[in-house]
């Protein structure tokens, strides 16, 4: 098994940001990590966590082990236009492996040929999703001329502010590079809400839908959290949307 096909499976069987589960990817690489946690080899203690703390850990992750198909998973998202992008590869953002909480992969759907800009070349919005007309219009004027300075829009997918910063970097793109990015909380396989299936489809014509999560994965209250703010190029990129306007961060 290789590291891609490794890191691939590690996305079905941690949860994003599970600590040990970081540790020993940091500590024994991904295969070998993958092999302690679905009990392929003894397990031993690490620096970071001791004999118990791993097989409390263990026992958490029992129930996932026999869904881990990373073969199956890579073929899906073959299917669907798409792939997944581990640290090494040339389309690997900048930054991401300066984040304590480094994503193991990033599964992707749609145009890949200029892959993810440079931190200086993005910024993430997010925002409400029961945005008032004035936030929407206020936050579409700002994307809109980002987009038209080239700068790429990285949001939610979402209902509200996240929408509307999509659309509008759509509108306002110059045809060079991808225009918006959304980053979703579950598998790519579906996109979510439903009710935004048109606008990913969109954005993947000329950018990007991606996740943590594998094919098949619900959306889950941890990749909400995540979501945006852990496949960001650098948290100087990062806009959140107030009522009262937005706040680079």
């Amino acid at each position: 098994m290789n590291d891609r096909t490794a890191r691939a499976a590690l996305t079905r069987l941690f949860e994003p940001g599970d600590r040990v589960g970081r540790a020993l990817v940091g500590r024994l690489g991904a295969y070998a990590a993958l092999r302690l946690a679905t009990g392929a080899q003894p397990v031993h203690a690490i620096p970071e966590a001791t004999v118990e703390e791993l097989s409390e850990v263990l026992r958490r992750w029992a129930p996932r082990v026999p869904e881990v198909d990373p073969k199956k998973d890579l073929a899906i998202i073959e299917r669907l236009g798409g792939g997944f992008l581990i640290p090494g590869d040339e389309r690997w953002p900048e930054g991401l492996d300066d984040l304590p909480d480094a994503p193991y992969g990033l599964w992707y759907r749609g145009n890949i040929d200029d892959g993810i800009p440079a931190p200086s070349k993005c910024v993430a919005l997010t925002g409400s999703r029961d945005s008032t007309s004035y936030g929407a219009s206020v936050a579409g004027d700002m994307v809109y001329r980002l987009a038209q300075r080239g700068i790429c829009v990285i949001s939610g997918l979402a209902y509200g502010i996240d929408a509307h910063a999509h659309r509008a970097a759509l509108a306002g793109s110059q045809g060079e590079g991808p225009a918006t990015l959304a980053v979703l909380a579950g598998g790519l396989d579906r996109d979510y809400p439903s009710g935004n299936a048109d606008l990913a489809a969109a954005i993947r014509g000329n950018g990007l839908t991606l996740s943590e999560l594998p094919p098949g994965s619900a959306p889950t209250g941890t990749g909400f959290c995540r979501g945006t703010a852990s496949s960001l190029p650098s948290p100087e990129s990062r806009v959140s949307w107030r009522p009262a306007g937005a706040q680079v961060r």
